[in-house]
């Protein structure tokens, strides 16, 4: 008898989770160690970079290793300045990082380090056929990071991600960042959908599900960094539960039948996205207070908007790309909204 009981509740819990997945008609994911390996692309990048110094420019083993650790250290406390460029800034942080007979190399070492990062941080290319199969199957897909301004619309670039997503926030550009829900309902607003029928995928249990929650999200996703960690093993001490754990975004495919049932997708070139910028004043609608409100909206008059890239048989004026920028970073970084909390605060 127990058993069957059993068995009933099971059945209709699974029924209630394909009910809510059936109802889900917007992703948002978060970026950083969640669509690209920010921790250990990072990592690889830094080590790599150790040989190059030793090879050449003739470092030792010593001086290599120290001068690329406290780069990174130095990197993710404060990724980005607002009184200079990024490039300036970089080359700054190396020549502070570098011993004082190298400092010299600081302008060569630099743009080696860049180039060796964006290979290492390439969004796999399994991910970029998820992203096309959702935009296939009708689902429109929004990306919402935390981070400074120029360092995160620097990722979005270089590593060509704009074009899958018809809204890319970034909460530095914005009064709010995750988990405030305002920033959850800004999507919600540009993308003409209820936060029901969204689903949030992302590695922070602090702000990707816990926004999740109190933005009231259809469903919540959640991929830890690390599934040996002692958080991913248990969540009976944590008050915002995602409601399902991802061993990686590949198994949104088990979920979300429809999925499958699209073709297999070409990855689109860069030469089919538009990258044209107009000025527009973003869809207003929010209550006002700033304060968690469920107006679902927000206002600017610097945004831009760029057009999907991806052709859709129902376009109309709320399916275009929301971008929003004030075009320059904040100033000195506070590391709650840094690459400091995207790339995780320990080197090793």
């Amino acid at each position: 008898m127990a058993a069957s009981k059993y068995s009933s509740s099971s059945a209709k819990q699974t029924t209630h989770f394909e009910a809510t997945c059936a109802k889900i008609s917007a992703f948002y994911f978060d970026l950083d160690n969640t669509l690209i390996p920010t921790r250990a692309g990072d990592l690889k990048a830094i080590r790599k970079l150790g040989d190059v110094l030793e090879a050449q420019y003739q470092f030792s083993k010593d001086d290599a290793s120290l001068s690329t650790q406290n780069f990174l250290k130095s990197f993710r406390r404060c990724p980005d300045n607002s009184q200079t460029s990024l490039d300036s800034w970089r080359t700054h942080l190396w020549r502070e990082s570098l011993p004082p007979r190298h400092k010299h190399l600081a302008e060569q070492i630099y743009p080696q380090w860049l180039r060796l990062r964006y290979r290492y941080l390439a969004v796999p290319a399994d991910y970029v056929q998820l992203l096309v199969r959702m935009r296939q199957a009708g689902y429109v897909l929004a990306l919402i990071t935390n981070g400074p301004s120029n360092a995160q619309w620097e990722k979005v670039a270089k590593l060509h991600v704009r074009g899958y997503f018809d809204c890319v926030l970034v909460s530095s550009d914005l009064p709010w960042e995750k988990p405030h829900p305002e920033i959850f309902y800004a999507a919600c607003n540009f993308l003409n959908v209820k936060p029901h029928q969204c689903a949030m995928i992302g590695d922070k249990l602090e702000t990707d599900i816990k926004g999740g929650h109190l933005a009231q999200l259809g469903l919540t996703f959640w991929t830890p960094l690390s599934s040996s960690s002692s958080v991913a093993q248990s969540l009976e001490d944590v008050e915002y539960k995602p409601h399902i754990k991802l061993g990686n975004l590949l198994e949104m495919y088990k979920y979300f039948p429809r999925l499958n049932a699209v073709a297999t997708p070409d990855t689109p070139s860069t030469s089919r996205r538009r990258g044209s910028h107009m000025s527009s004043s973003v869809v207003s609608g929010s209550s006002g207070n700033g304060s968690g409100s469920s107006g679902n909206g927000c206002t600017s008059s610097t945004a831009s908007c760029e057009p999907a890239a991806t052709s859709r048989g129902y376009q109309h004026q709320q399916q275009r790309q929301w971008v929003y920028r004030r075009g320059v970073s904040l100033p000195a970084m506070d590391c709650s909204n840094s690459e400091a909390e995207n790339s995780c605060d320990s080197f090793l």
